[in-house]
């Protein structure tokens, strides 16, 4: 057996295993999943899960509660520019949207922008499913 194909024969188990791309807006979804089953009905987080729960899971959860309150923050920036009282979420909080957005099913929304998630959880416009954008 010649030597030069050895290296070939170990990054092999590193692409049989490797997962396909995610689409962004479906990572956002199952991450609001996480998010969400962290916290309990009240929307207090779960000290077990905090004790329990992977590193990995905690990233997710982060993600999700960071993406919504960035959106949140720059929807009432953009509510103060425009010199309006009314907030543009209908939402009153961010754990609230992301459970709007972790009842969400993942695949009718993987060709839609986390843009379009965020304002459907929001409640601007039904959630359209047929056309993604």
């Amino acid at each position: 057996m010649k030597l030069h194909f050895l290296p070939f024969l170990f990054l092999l188990p590193a692409c049989v295993m490797a997962k396909p791309v995610e689409p962004e807006s479906v990572k956002l979804i199952n991450a609001c999943k996480e998010l969400v089953a962290m916290y309990d009905r009240e929307g207090e987080e779960n000290q077990l899960v905090s004790w329990f729960g992977s590193v990995s899971e905690g990233m997710q959860a982060g993600y999700c509660r960071g993406v919504i309150v960035e959106y949140r923050r720059h929807d009432e920036l953009q509510a103060e520019e425009q010199r309006s009282s009314h907030k543009r979420c209908n939402q009153p909080d961010w754990f609230t949207q992301a459970q709007q957005i972790a009842n969400f099913a993942p695949e009718p929304y993987a060709g839609h922008s986390i843009g379009h998630i965020l304002e459907s959880a929001c409640g601007f416009h039904a959630i359209r499913t047929l056309s993604p954008r």
